[in-house]
């Protein structure tokens, strides 16, 4: 295994072990050293080519059926790199803020940033680990024999994502009016889950404001209303959500 390698993997394992006021000290020093591999760079832009960064992030962020928000792992190995170190650059970039961000998602456990080191770095540290060095060396940090061990149960909770994307699939398709509100309420939710923990802005505010009219008026299945909520929200420049507001408007334009 290359030094700088082994120096990435050193550096999230300081990550993994330290404490919670030093946590975005040892973010940054964790992506430094990545920035440093040249080999673990080419393993992220693999990975980044196939990934879609939005709606990738709308599927693991999300609100359960309870209105708590949840932090749902990509099944894809790949994913679950691109999608890690995606929130950890926006982390260190203070586009998301990282106490709330744990708070948030993890917050409902008995130690949400164990929770998060856990089911976040663990995972993404591990996956890069095992692609060279093979997992004996993924094992070597303390928590990740429970990692492993723990890795079907992992598979079972994952088997929601693709029922989530069949659901999609069922509303494009075949049910017409009635499921294009739902798709667009599902797709609002979307929208106020990734926003929520990202820095607030005027324009921000004005696209919350516009998702939850959408979520609160998607079951009166009134065309008027939907298009001019969905007609105000296009002309919303939120770079963050681009992507979701597009599928949004395409439903009703």
């Amino acid at each position: 295994m290359k030094e700088n390698v082994k120096d990435f993997l050193d550096a999230c394992d300081e990550l993994l072990n330290c404490k919670y006021l030093v946590a975005e000290y040892k973010i940054q020093r964790t992506l430094k050293a990545l920035a440093n591999s040249d080999e673990i760079c080419s393993l992220l832009t693999e990975c980044l080519e196939q990934f879609n960064r939005d709606r990738e992030f709308a599927k693991a962020y999300i609100q359960d059926g309870h209105g708590d928000f949840v932090y749902i792992s990509p099944s894809e190995e790949y994913k679950v790199i691109a999608l890690v170190f995606c929130t950890l650059v926006d982390i260190d970039n203070k586009k998301i803020d990282l106490v709330d961000f744990i708070k948030r998602f993890f917050g409902r456990e008995e130690n949400p940033f164990q929770a998060f080191l856990t089911e976040m770095i663990l995972p993404f540290r591990n996956l890069i680990a095992e692609v060279f060095g093979g997992k004996q060396y993924a094992a070597g940090v303390p928590e990740a024999a429970d990692a492993q061990e723990g890795a079907p149960e992992e598979e079972e909770t994952e088997e929601e994502v693709p029922n989530y994307e069949g659901d999609e699939n069922v509303q494009d398709d075949e049910e017409g009016e009635e499921d294009d509100f739902k798709l667009a309420q599902k797709i609002a939710v979307q929208i106020l889950s990734q926003l929520e923990f990202s820095k607030q802005d005027e324009t921000t505010e004005n696209v919350m404001q516009i998702c939850r009219a959408i979520v609160k008026t998607a079951v009166l299945q009134d065309e008027d209303v939907m298009f001019g909520l969905v007609y105000a929200l296009k002309h919303c420049k939120e770079k963050q959500v681009k992507y979701l507001i597009k599928e949004l408007v395409e439903l009703f334009y």
